[in-house]
């Protein structure tokens, strides 16, 4: 009896913490307004970071961009076969904003990784998250 008690609170744990839970699904077109917190996943830099998935075709352009007044971002989307695509942690000189463009190769399911940069109070907070594509 212990140890089925004590599996149900590890899966009641897991449940509870973002670190555990599947992404998020966004639309190309979509805006996400979101919060990175301590129970997100934790990043090597001492940041935190959350995953969404969007679907994308072959050929297109996936424009992400994050914004925040909280942290410091970093984005980064991963390929269906989860090998990155590309990452941005600055828009430009003075501005910490990241926006990230890759050009999809194939059809599929994207990830995108909502990071902070830095530990601490700094590496949490409320952010934008804008998802767009391009197709020539």
């Amino acid at each position: 009896m212990r140890r089925s008690a004590l599996v149900a609170a590890l899966f009641a744990v897991a449940a509870a913490s973002n670190a555990f839970a599947a992404p998020e699904t966004v639309r190309v077109g979509q805006t996400v307004q979101g919060e990175l917190t301590t129970n997100d996943s934790p990043r090597d830099d001492g940041g935190v970071s959350r995953d969404y998935k969007v679907e994308a075709r072959s050929g297109q352009f996936l424009i992400v961009s994050l914004t925040s007044e909280d942290f410091d971002g970093i984005v980064t989307i991963f390929n269906p076969d989860r090998t990155k695509a590309i990452e941005n942690d600055d828009r430009s000189d003075g501005n910490l904003n990241p926006l990230a463009v890759a050009e999809t190769a194939q059809d599929g399911n994207y990830t995108i990784r909502v990071g902070s940069l830095g530990s601490g109070d700094k590496s949490v907070g409320k952010y934008t998250l804008k998802v767009m594509a391009f197709s020539e």
